[in-house]
């Protein structure tokens, strides 16, 4: 992994998970500003257009019961000056969205885990460790 001399995998590994759970959490919130340190602007903006429209919607989407299955490193490298490396999750959670004001489920099950698979970018200046999530691929 031509990251950097210092880089070790299987830390990162556990880098990443702790920022995937840190995201999950802020997503169920519905709340960018807790996300700033760990998430890009571009994605950043991304996330808080669709929280203000799920607000306006008044709903939730709960993302509950998150079990890791698989964290594999796919992909690292520099260019120019950022470094990035890109992680495959392989996990199952709970995926649904209620209706803020009668709890309501409108889509998703709350009982039954799904499975899924997503490839997230990380990427960091050379020479620190600020890793912050900069995109998602399913």
């Amino acid at each position: 992994w031509s990251v950097d001399s210092k880089f070790d995998p299987d830390g990162f590994k556990e880098t990443a998970q702790d920022l995937f759970f840190k995201v999950q959490a802020g997503w169920t919130r519905r709340d960018a500003s807790i996300l700033k340190p760990y998430v890009g602007d571009q994605l950043l903006d991304e996330y808080a257009r669709e929280f203000e429209s799920l607000k306006q919607q008044g709903r939730l989407n709960r993302l509950e019961n998150i079990a890791m299955r698989h964290v594999n490193l796919i992909a690292a490298g520099v260019q120019d000056k950022e470094k990035y490396v890109t992680v495959r999750f392989s996990a199952n959670l709970l995926d649904f969205t209620v209706d803020e004001a009668s709890g309501k489920i409108i889509e998703g099950d709350a009982e039954n885990a799904v499975k899924f698979e997503e490839e997230w970018t990380f990427a960091a200046p050379v020479g620190t460790q600020d890793w912050k999530l900069e995109g998602i691929d399913d």
